[in-house]
């Protein structure tokens, strides 16, 4: 089993992947990497999306968004548009991590990636993707220095 300092300091070094992005988006992306290559989600067909979609939305009292799919056309995997309540998928098996990623866009009063989208990506991991993976990537923030809810 890897250490948690050995995790903490794969997800700063993996923050590079990303220089196109702030230091916490950047962060942020990396930890959910770390976290989701050492506790694996399921990746999802069309139809599992959209059933988790509306189960996740249901018990958290959130409005069902409209999904799109899309092809990948670069980096990017994943998208939410708050201002039309949509959320889409650009590969062809989303993996849960991504679902959980846009619905916790839909719910922040903010388009990034602050302490607000952070706590509430956690939250709902720890509802609906289990307590391992979010238990990992609240303490992967915490460990590369950002600002996180208590568990």
């Amino acid at each position: 089993m890897t250490h948690i300092s050995e995790l903490i300091a794969e997800a700063r070094n993996g923050a590079r992947r990303f220089p196109r992005c702030s230091t916490e988006q950047a962060l942020v992306y990396s930890c959910e990497r770390v976290a989701s290559r050492h506790v694996p989600l399921r990746e999802l067909t069309r139809r599992d999306v959209e059933s988790i979609v509306e189960d996740i939305c249901l018990v958290e009292d959130i409005d069902i968004p409209f999904i799109q799919f899309a092809r990948r056309t670069g980096r990017c995997t994943a998208w939410a548009d708050r201002t039309t309540h949509t959320i889409g998928f650009l590969r062809r098996n989303p993996l849960l991590d991504d679902v959980i990623h846009e619905i916790s866009h839909l719910v922040s009063c903010f388009d990034g990636h602050d302490e607000v989208f952070r706590s509430t990506l956690v939250r709902l991991g720890r509802r609906h993707a289990g307590v391992e993976w979010a238990s990992l990537l609240h303490h992967l923030y915490v460990g590369v220095g950002l600002e996180q809810a208590g568990w």
